[in-house]
């Protein structure tokens, strides 16, 4: 089963691929004013750069222009703290490696951006295969592990699963540590994972909830040590963000540091100048407030004040298409898991014991994190984003739509709740894609 679902990730990326070079040709790129990568105009660029660069441009808009600046330059300017470091740092080793085998034939961005898209590719099977592993794991279901699969590799944020964003890296990692923990969990691998699961993004710190909870439902079924339990979750705690805490070491030490110049290159020297960004090595009179914190954590005041993110800072008539693009991801989760969340206090709760309800209902803790999720989605993020931060966080997206796809292909009605998903996940890859593509508010 993992090489057929395997081919369905890949045809599914190929299709993803070739939607996109259609739609970046056939469809001038819409000129937002928005970070570009600064381009270095002087360097070389061969046939190959230039057949890239035709194949796969149209990968590297909106959130991919700031993930490959970082793999080609570093964390330059204080606004890329906002994104965090795993991805651009795999990008960057395998684009190093390519430029080293081919640095005559092709120059570092390209490198950058073929690395990013094929290391996309790769890791999006991978994660098709875990989530599988996971569903057949929790449900014990062929038929539903085969649709979630499915339903995956032709999600509604697909895009941003090939695109050179940080979704893919961090959904197989999610997956993992989900699927990890509802084994028998073993806490060295589990916090690894965690770690480079909050390295990879944000909200991997949510994720810490899945080894707790696990850890603590071993402890009450099994009647295990308090001691040892309390030790395996001190130990994931510890371990998972010491990767979170050596990034932001890392940014104070190049943003706040006066001490610590930096020789930046004329074309990021230029950039800054006409954008006015922060540059590291280079504060000046009231810049970077936050260095001056207590606790000198850049995250929250960079997406405040380049971005405006914060409690329904993002509720204002301007904003009513994003709202409307979200409302079908929000919506779906919200009533899915307020549905099975009343069930479980109102029907359940009172009749059965804890224990036996901690025992058998093993997908409590998703629908509690996919709840969570959702309900911080409506109230604090750029709204726009809530469709491929839920598609590559949670497995529930795909857990509450495949319940309404039929046992067979056959029985398939386009006039159903299942052909109603179907064209709500149909019709976001291909206007997704076309957008994505040219630069359009898609992010």
């Amino acid at each position: 089963m993992a090489e057929k679902v395997t081919k369905l990730a890949f045809a599914s990326r190929v299709i993803v691929m070739l939607l996109q070079l259609l739609a970046n040709k056939l469809i001038p790129d819409h000129k937002a004013d928005v970070f570009r990568a600064p381009l270095d105009v002087d360097a070389k660029n061969t046939w190959l750069d230039k057949t890239i660069t035709f194949a796969l441009n149209g990968f590297r808009h909106w959130d991919a222009e700031y993930f490959l600046h970082i793999a080609e330059y570093g964390y330059t300017y204080e606004n890329t703290l906002a994104f965090y470091p795993l991805y651009p740092m795999l990008v960057k080793s395998g684009a190093y490696g390519v430029h080293f085998l081919l640095g005559n034939f092709m120059n570092l961005r390209s490198c950058c951006l073929l690395v990013g898209v094929v290391l996309n590719v790769a890791l999006f099977c991978k994660a098709a295969n875990i989530l599988y592993a996971l569903t057949q794991r929790i449900f014990n279901d062929l038929n539903k592990s085969w649709n979630v699969a499915l339903l995956f590799c032709f999600n509604p944020a697909s895009i941003f699963f090939t695109a050179a964003y940080s979704e893919t890296v961090f959904c197989l990692l999610s997956l993992y540590v989900m699927l990890e923990c509802s084994c028998q969990i073993r806490v060295v691998r589990a916090a690894m994972a965690l770690a480079l699961n909050v390295a990879a993004r944000s909200n991997g710190l949510v994720n810490l909830g899945f080894p707790i909870y696990f850890i603590v439902r071993k402890f009450i079924l099994k009647q295990s040590s308090l001691l040892r339990a309390a030790m395996k979750v001190l130990c994931c705690l510890v371990l998972s963000l010491l990767p979170l805490t050596f990034f932001n070491f890392y940014a104070f030490r190049q943003f706040c540091a006066v001490d610590k110049p930096s020789n930046h290159s004329e074309v990021i020297l230029d950039y800054a100048r006409e954008r006015k960004y922060v540059l590291s090595g280079y504060r000046y009179g009231e810049q970077s407030p936050w260095c001056d914190d207590n606790f000198p954590f850049p995250y929250s005041y960079i997406q405040s004040h380049y971005w405006h993110v914060g409690f329904l800072k993002y509720y204002q008539w301007k904003q009513l298409p994003n709202f409307m693009l979200a409302s079908p991801i929000l919506l779906f989760m919200l009533w899915h898991c307020i549905k099975y969340l009343y069930n479980f206090l109102a029907n359940l709760l009172p009749k059965y014991p804890l224990f036996y309800l901690v025992k058998e209902y093993k997908t409590l803790p998703y629908i509690i994190h996919a709840f969570a999720l959702t309900v911080f989605c409506v109230f604090f993020v750029h709204i726009q984003i809530s469709t491929r931060l839920l598609c590559s966080a949670t497995p529930c997206v795909y857990w509450f739509a495949s319940d309404y796809m039929p046992k067979s292909l056959e029985k398939f009605e386009l006039r159903s709740k299942a052909g109603l998903i179907f064209l709500w996940f149909a019709s976001y890859v291909l206007v997704g894609t076309i957008m994505f593509s040219n630069n359009l508010p898609w992010t």
